[in-house]
């Protein structure tokens, strides 16, 4: 009798910490977003060799089923659109951490964008970029963007892009307005932004066409999202285009949506309101995510077609769906790119050379200085601008003193980096990270003082 009890106790203890050990997982899962990204690599494999864990394939987890259109857990008294909407909702549960940070930092974050510059490209303008920069590639002399390799070069992991029905100019600041906070959002993961309002689709063609041709440290990924007519002129542009969009997400289109375009297109996510009475359209949407997924890769035979019922509740300008959806295929992409050779210039390689200061550039801003004063040429033609993050913020701060107004980029660099270098090499050195091309200019114009001297 004592032996049976032992036993009982010994199997109740044991279930006790099976439970316990469940409960934490799925915690972890829910709430860990290091964890959730693990548990679908485990899951699945790396992006370029993926293939279902055999411990998967028998459990029943969020991350072995099978998408809808397939023989799997669904039965027929379910719509296409609501067994898509529950679909979506389990396969992209990994997530769910990242939605929540991004519902976090849009209730905390005050002045989004203050950190970072908001620039214009040619034809295009308002863009918002991160800030980070890279050294120059011979691809990026090429394009016009440097002098020559090694020099700084801005650049964005990807392109978001906004895509809002023409208006007034009112209506476009308002827009953006409501954007800042999904923009920082995404700002603060290398993701430039952009919000765009063209006349029409053929406009909104060029635009791209443009960004991708003349300024591909920011476009070389371009993620494309619209909603309402918006995405008609979305469509249209794109309908052919491939290799132009790497990701494209709607919000209840008014037109059908065509699907011929899911082969040039590689990730497709749309949000839909279940309550609206545009069949046709509807469908076109469930045609559409099963065609996108039409994939041998695991990772895009469940994720690059996606139909989600849109969350009414969440009252932001931006759904967490959208923004995760992303930055998902961003990390996807560049291991596939990463693991067949075909990596982008952001290269981490590149970043880091950043940091690294070169005797050349040291060479080439004598030359720039010297040939000013013997050629009788204004410095201000010839020598770099000098225009920098540091600089830009240290003008901004003693915008009120005429003597930092009257001083020149040249004298502000070597006159704030003496002081960080005064304050200690762990401050020059945590300024370098912050700011490279601030470090590259100090490095080089402490040299030339010092010659001069």
């Amino acid at each position: 009798m004592l032996i049976i009890q032992k036993i009982i106790n010994y199997a109740l203890s044991f279930a006790v910490l099976l439970l316990s050990l469940y409960l934490i997982e799925g915690a972890c899962f829910r709430l860990v977003e290091p964890y959730a990204k693990w548990r679908l690599n485990f899951a699945w494999g790396e992006p370029d060799l993926a293939k279902l864990n055999p411990i998967f394939k028998s459990i029943p987890t969020d991350h072995s089923i099978d998408p809808p259109g397939k023989l799997n857990f669904y039965d027929g008294k379910k719509s296409a659109v609501e067994q898509e909407f529950e679909y979506a909702e389990k396969i992209t549960s990994f997530n769910r951490p990242t939605r929540d940070r991004y519902y976090n930092y849009l209730l905390q974050e005050v002045n989004p964008l203050r950190n970072f510059e908001i620039i214009d490209l040619g034809m295009v303008n308002g863009l918002v970029v991160p800030g980070m920069r890279r050294a120059a590639s011979p691809m990026d002399v090429e394009y016009g963007l440097a002098r020559r390799e090694g020099l700084p070069v801005p650049f964005s992991h990807a392109l978001f892009i906004y895509l809002s029905p023409h208006s007034s100019r009112d209506h476009y600041e308002s827009q953006f307005s409501r954007l800042e906070g999904p923009f920082s959002f995404l700002l603060n993961h290398g993701i430039a932004c952009l919000l765009l309002a063209p006349k029409s689709s053929s406009e909104f063609l060029s635009e791209l066409r443009y960004l991708k041709s003349q300024h591909p440290n920011f476009a070389e990924k371009i993620f494309l999202y619209a909603e309402g007519d918006a995405v008609s002129v979305a469509s249209e542009a794109i309908e052919g285009e491939s290799g132009l969009v790497t990701s494209f997400a709607v919000k209840n289109p008014t037109k059908e949506i065509n699907n011929q375009t899911s082969t040039s297109v590689p990730w497709f996510l749309a949000l839909w309101s279940q309550n609206t009475d545009n069949t046709e359209t509807e469908q076109s949407l469930v045609d559409r995510v099963r065609a996108n997924r039409d994939n041998p890769n695991i990772y895009y035979s469940k994720l690059s077609g996606l139909l989600f019922k849109y969350n009414q509740s969440e009252q932001i300008a931006l759904s967490s769906d959208i923004v995760s959806y992303f930055l998902t295929c961003l990390e996807i992409s560049e291991k596939i790119e990463h693991s067949t050779g075909q990596a982008s210039t952001n290269t981490d390689s590149n970043e880091e050379a950043m940091t690294q200061i070169d005797d050349s550039d040291i060479i080439e801003l004598n030359r720039s200085v010297a040939g000013a004063r013997e050629g009788g040429e204004s410095i201000s033609q010839t020598e770099p601008t000098f225009e920098c993050d540091v600089v830009r913020e240290y003008r901004q701060l003693h915008a009120e003193d005429p003597e930092i107004a009257n001083l020149s980029n040249r004298e502000l660099v070597l006159t704030i980096g003496s002081s960080f270098e005064f304050m200690g090499e762990d401050v020059l050195a945590e300024i370098a990270e912050k700011d490279p091309l601030f470090y590259r200019f100090y490095l080089s114009l402490k040299e030339i003082h010092n010659t001069e001297n």
